[in-house]
Parts: C-alpha cells; structure tokens; sequence
C-alpha cells in the first residue's frame, strides 16, 4: 500500500522504463567497449604496431597460417603483417564500435574468420576498466 500519492507517479516510469542510466545522466560517460574498439580501429588506419603490441595478453592465441601461440613481442613486431593482414584490418575497420558482440568468451572486433577476441582485465568496478582491455585470440583465416 502505497502512502503517499506522489510515490505512484514516481514508482510507474521507474518500473516500466528502469532508472535513468548513467550515460543519461552524464554526457562525457564512454562505453568501454566503443571507446577499444575505436582505438583498435584507428590503430589499424595507421599501421600502428605499438599500439596492438600494447595490448597483447600473452600467451595470445592467433589462428591463421600457421597457427601459432604468441608469447613475445618480438615475435609479434617481427610477423605483424601476417598477423594484422589486410583482410583482418578491413574487418577491424567495418566493425560498427555501437554494435558489438561480447559474451563470456570476451568482446569480439571483426566478422566471420577474421576477428580480434579482447578481455577485460582487472577491476570490473574500476572506472577505467576499458583501458584495461588486452587481445587474448587473434584469428586471420579462410577456414
């Protein structure tokens, strides 16, 4: 039993249409997943090794030719161009950073056989856990 009237006009919206989000409420909040994506995508535009070296979880697990566990950066620097090939950069680059999939595998940049599988690491309550995302499966593929 409600007791005061008012608590209903409030009570309705909130139940129908959930409690205002954060992202309602503070126009500078970044969805992490948009904001890695965007990132790997500009990084892919510029050749920018650093960049995906950076955030390498190793051991990295990269299927293509020939399937290999990536345990260095030195490896990684030295096969960049098999690894990030023009086929997986275009899949990079189509990837719409608004629409995403993530499961419990992790948040996954690219389509069909060419793709970037990335995991965030660290304090899911952090404020910055986007900055925390690190590729964990790379596959560049035909199969």
């Amino acid at each position: 039993m409600m007791r005061h009237p008012w608590m209903m006009a409030f009570a309705l919206p909130v139940l129908l249409f959930g409690a205002p989000s954060r992202a309602a409420e503070d126009s500078t909040f970044l969805i992490p997943e948009t904001e890695i994506i965007k990132a790997m995508q500009a990084a892919a535009r510029a050749d920018d090794k650093d960049w995906f070296v950076t955030h390498l979880h190793y051991p990295v697990r990269y299927y293509g030719k020939p399937n290999h566990i990536i345990n260095s950066r030195d490896w990684f620097l030295k096969h960049y161009a098999t690894i990030i090939s023009p086929k997986l950069k275009e899949q990079i680059l189509a990837q719409d950073p608004e629409h995403y999939l993530k499961n419990y595998q992790g948040l996954m940049v690219g389509e069909g056989s060419h793709n970037i599988w990335l995991e965030a690491f660290g304090d899911p309550g952090s404020p910055d856990i986007g900055t925390n995302y690190q590729i964990i499966t790379i596959n560049n593929s035909d199969r």
